[in-house]
């Protein structure tokens, strides 16, 4: 019993974001992380993770406390996702019940790419340092044609290093992160919430 993943991934599945996801970040991303580790990476794709007869919500959660940190896909709309506002939230309990993100331990278990401008992400991921990516954000096969694609390479590559060290970093598991309390009770306090809710679409 202990970690299944190093990596839980957080998304928007709608284009653009989710193309550029599953066809530019994801497939360099996973292999430079297994670079920058020294071993294969374990990530947790909700696509390719959750299979036929399998229930979501109770799967993302048991994946989510079984992650060692969430790499999120950041974008005014992705904090418009309810999906994503929850995954998030599990991750951020996690960070706070353990002192993470404080003055005496600045690290965090939450790593942001944003893709679009910050100006209407909330607090948490204003303050916290992310991997800039905005200026690689295209959809479409032109990308990889591009002379920004090789930069955009050398920046997932740097981007990997850092989540490297995250990953390294992460606190022995606990069963705990298993328990109602820090998963069910999370993602009903988000449903609950104010937020303006997008649902995920279907898994194809």
């Amino acid at each position: 019993m202990g970690y299944d993943y190093d990596v839980f991934l957080s998304y928007l599945h709608e284009k653009p974001s989710g193309t550029w996801v599953m066809e530019h970040f994801l497939p360099y991303f996973q292999h430079q992380l297994g670079n920058a580790l020294g071993r294969r990476a374990a990530l947790f794709i909700d696509r390719t993770g959750i299979h036929l007869g399998q229930k979501w919500p109770a799967r993302l959660k048991q994946a989510l406390a079984r992650s060692c940190c969430l790499v999120g896909i950041w974008s005014p709309l992705y904090f418009q996702s309810e999906w994503c506002l929850c995954e998030c939230a599990v991750m951020r309990h996690r960070e706070e019940k353990l002192g993470f993100g404080t003055r005496e331990n600045t690290e965090g278990l939450i790593v942001g790419v944003r893709v679009n401008d910050g100006d209407h992400f909330p607090p948490y991921a204003k303050e916290s340092q992310s991997g800039d990516m905005r200026q690689f954000f295209y959809d479409g096969n032109g990308f990889t044609q591009s002379p920004l694609y090789v930069d955009f390479q050398k920046r997932v590559n740097e981007f990997a290093t850092e989540v490297a060290r995250v990953v390294n970093n992460a606190p022995a598991w606990s069963e705990e992160w298993a328990t109602k309390e820090w998963l069910d009770d999370v993602f009903a306090g988000i449903s609950a919430g104010a937020a303006p809710k997008a649902s995920q679409p279907l898994l194809a």
